[in-house]
């Protein structure tokens, strides 16, 4: 109900052009599908699931809610309290990093906090932080989250350096669409254990996009690019490597 709420509003990337590209069975049972067992055990990091998961397998987390709308999913903190919004944020981070490692279905997230208004039951949610949420989700240039100004100052202060493995944050210069940056706290996604030989790759035959890729897709190149520089410049464990 009427309550103050981290929140966070991820799309998925490109999912016009996949719908158009494929078969609706291919939408539904392959990418969404995967998208939804990440999303699973992101939400309650247990056994990643065999089967896609029914709506009902997203309720009764008591630290973060789930609503979903075509291609983009809303998450909120069901408690105001540091232990639900440590929460929102790891499941933020590993949803990012399993998108990242093991599928093509990549998401961009904007985070904001403030008072809302949430009915799960009858699916009314509405609220400012929602709306700063979109926006700044909207505004980034990259597979990635960032948070808004109201988002960031819910994070304990002593957290907001980036030097915690249980707090996926990290203060970083996020790329906009506008050419520009904004300075604030990131989703450190590379926190999530991976071999430190990985890379993010532009495709199976390619590390980098071609030059005809950046003439035929330029805003996809940089997408690329921009997520692969965060990751090259803040994961730890590929640095030390």
């Amino acid at each position: 109900m009427r309550n103050q709420y981290l929140i966070a509003v991820c799309d998925i990337l490109g999912f016009s052009t996949l719908v158009e590209k494929n078969s609706l069975d291919d939408v539904v049972s392959g990418a969404l599908g995967w998208f939804r067992k990440a999303l699973h055990h992101s939400l309650h990091k247990r056994d990643f699931p065999s089967e896609v998961p029914a709506k009902t397998a997203f309720v009764g987390n008591e630290h973060v809610g789930v609503a979903w709308f075509s291609d983009t999913v809303l998450l909120y903190t069901r408690r105001d309290d540091d232990e639900a919004v440590q929460q929102l944020i790891l499941t933020i981070g590993w949803l990012l990093f399993e998108t990242m490692i093991g599928g093509n279905t990549r998401i961009r997230g904007g985070i904001s906090y403030g008072e809302a208004y949430i009915d799960e039951a009858n699916s009314i949610f509405v609220g400012k932080p929602i709306v700063e949420a979109y926006r700044l989700e909207q505004q980034q240039q990259w597979s990635g989250a960032a948070l808004t100004a109201t988002g960031s100052n819910r994070i304990p202060e002593h957290i907001r350096s980036g030097q915690y493995a249980d707090w996926w944050v990290v203060p970083y210069d996020v790329p906009l669409k506008t050419g520009a940056t904004l300075r604030t706290l990131a989703i450190n996604w590379t926190w999530g254990f991976h071999d430190p030989t990985w890379r993010l790759r532009w495709s199976k035959s390619a590390d980098v996009p071609t030059e005809l890729d950046w003439q035929t897709q330029p805003d996809i190149c940089e997408k690329f690019t921009n997520t692969k520089r965060f990751h090259d410049a803040i994961c730890r464990e590929c640095r030390v490597r």
